[in-house]
């Protein structure tokens, strides 16, 4: 296939390759039929959130993470601080757990603190934020998930985020009582 030199052309084609669960030999693929893609990924990532083109970013993300893509992390944290409505939030997580993107760990934990309330009753977004810093695994990302134990947080967050430290015991966690 041949690729138009346009940067828009270049961006319309590999999102509409980028359908599907993407496998880190499709991205390979992708990037390899078209070269400027592990490079100007982010952009075309930033670029699709100004115009509000959420189904964009997320294809676009989903692919830039097995490219390891430069500047992706920065750009996910941007479109999570904006706290979009209607956003699907846990990918964007998933994603900077999978590239363990040690610099978007606060970012990941005020994910966390603003879904709180409205995340129940299973807290899926908390559970994907508490793998995600788990993933990261630095002190700063273990120090965040541990704080996620203290009584302030639902039993539910709380028994994942033990479980992810391995201290449910330790804390003296009942898992039926956690889980109710």
């Amino acid at each position: 296939m041949n690729i138009p030199n346009d940067s828009s052309s270049s961006v319309d084609m590999v999102d509409s390759l980028a359908v599907g669960f993407i496998t880190k030999q499709h991205a390979q693929a992708i990037a390899a039929e078209c070269p400027e893609t592990t490079e100007s990924i982010a952009a075309w990532i930033r670029e699709a959130a100004r115009a509000r083109n959420w189904r964009r970013v997320e294809r676009l993300a989903n692919l830039a993470a097995p490219l390891q893509a430069p500047g992706l992390g920065e750009v996910l944290q941007e479109i999570l601080d904006a706290d979009v409505p209607g956003l699907n939030n846990e990918d964007l997580v998933d994603i900077l757990g999978d590239i363990q993107a040690t610099d978007a760990v606060a970012c990941l934990f005020r994910v966390a603190e603003r879904s709180v309330q409205t995340d129940a009753p299973a807290y899926w977004l908390c559970q994907k934020v508490i793998f995600s810093l788990g993933a990261i695994g630095t002190v700063e990302a273990l120090g965040r998930v541990r704080a996620m134990t203290e009584p302030s947080w639902p039993d539910v967050v709380r028994w994942h985020a033990a479980v992810e430290l391995e201290i449910e015991e330790e804390l003296g966690f009942d898992e039926d009582r956690m889980l109710g």
